[in-house]
């Protein structure tokens, strides 16, 4: 197995009672019991959503395969060789977007970002967080990146791939300025969706059935972003890095050439989608979908990072992970390719050290 992965994509358990005792938030999240099954209660909605259209999992936050503190994710990273490891949001980040008064909402999106970036401190482990950021409050965004940019441990930005409604894109001019101060910090953009979160999600809008909902939900949610971020009317900032989470990936080869297809006959003279993607995009691919070492293929090695899901019911184990795609991304070329995509992962943990005067 290949020692030293750097992890994109591990989760945050950020819905436990004592996270919030305390906290001056509007709207605090709570954890509640509904037909023997725990589910996050937000702001009068249960999530993961429990039925209905864009229905979540059945069991709700028992799911999980660890509660994610530090000791159970030592000895996962330990026996999967992940020296660092990124927290993106758990079932509090990824639902926030759909509190509906906006105080109460920059309230909660701003406690947890100091939440995250509390646990990463105080972990012995070598973690690292992405700033969780609002597509319908971007003035809000610019100032929260700025507030955490000098946390050594900052590597970027997360972003749901798509908004409480169709209304608001990551297309909008609006969202211009998050993306280039993003950009000018070396801060990469994190698309995460989620299943049942209530907000908009296109193909998984359409269904009522946890299997169908999990399969295209977050298949959709980040084709309709990455749409919308190939083909911004500002485009995007040179040196912006957009890494798309849990979203599969043996769709996006043929979505490229359909986009391509389109914009050469209809809109001309612009650069390809195809070619905006391998210069700003990549992916985090699953071992367990097929026809996925294809398309990887098909986008080329330098699109193509590691990430577990730990600690979600679906958890990438690395040895599964390499003998799908190691001989594609072997340990130089996925180091080179994490240090291109998401520089601040790649740095050495002990710049952490002597930047926030820490000992190890």
């Amino acid at each position: 197995m290949t020692a030293g992965l750097l992890d994109c994509d591990t989760h945050f358990t950020d819905h436990l009672a004592d996270l919030w005792a305390g906290r001056d938030v509007p709207a605090p999240p709570a954890v509640v019991e509904i037909a023997g099954q725990p589910r996050l209660a937000l702001d009068g909605l249960l999530f993961p959503k429990p039925e209905g259209s864009g229905c979540g999992n059945p069991r709700g936050l028992g799911h999980l395969i660890g509660p994610g503190g530090d000791d159970d994710r030592e000895a996962f990273m330990a026996e999967q060789g992940i020296a660092a490891a990124v927290l993106q949001p758990g079932f509090v980040g990824l639902s926030a977007a759909m509190v509906a008064d906006t105080g109460a909402r920059l309230a909660l999106l701003t406690w947890y970002n100091d939440l995250a970036a509390q646990a990463c401190a105080a972990s012995r482990l070598d973690l690292r967080w992405a700033i969780l950021l609002s597509a319908e409050d971007p003035g809000w965004s610019v100032a929260e990146l700025d507030r955490h940019d000098a946390d050594p441990r900052v590597v970027g930005v997360v972003l749901r791939p798509t908004a409480r409604t169709s209304e608001i894109r990551l297309s909008g001019p609006a969202l211009t300025p998050v993306l280039q101060r993003a950009s000018e910090r070396e801060l990469t953009l994190f698309l995460h969706g989620g299943t049942g979160c209530h907000q908009w999600s296109p193909l998984a809008d359409a269904y009522a059935d946890y299997v169908l909902t999990h399969a295209f939900g977050h298949m959709g949610e980040h084709m309709a972003a990455l749409a919308d971020l190939l083909t911004r009317p500002d485009g995007l900032p040179d040196r912006l890095s957009v890494v798309m989470l849990e979203s599969g990936v043996a769709w996006i080869p043929a979505v490229l050439a359909r986009l391509d297809g389109h914009v050469r006959r209809l809109a001309g003279g612009q650069l390809s989608p195809a070619q905006t993607f391998r210069r700003h995009f990549a992916v985090v691919p699953d071992p367990g979908e097929a026809h996925a070492r294809w398309a990887c293929e098909q986008l080329g090695a330098g699109s193509v990072l590691f990430g577990s899901d730990y600690p979600h019911w679906d958890t990438v184990r690395s040895g599964d992970w390499l003998d799908e795609f190691g001989e594609l991304a072997p340990a130089g070329t996925l180091r080179d390719t994490t240090r291109a995509r998401v520089p601040r992962l790649a740095r050495d943990r002990r710049l952490l050290f002597e930047a926030d005067g820490a000992k190890e």
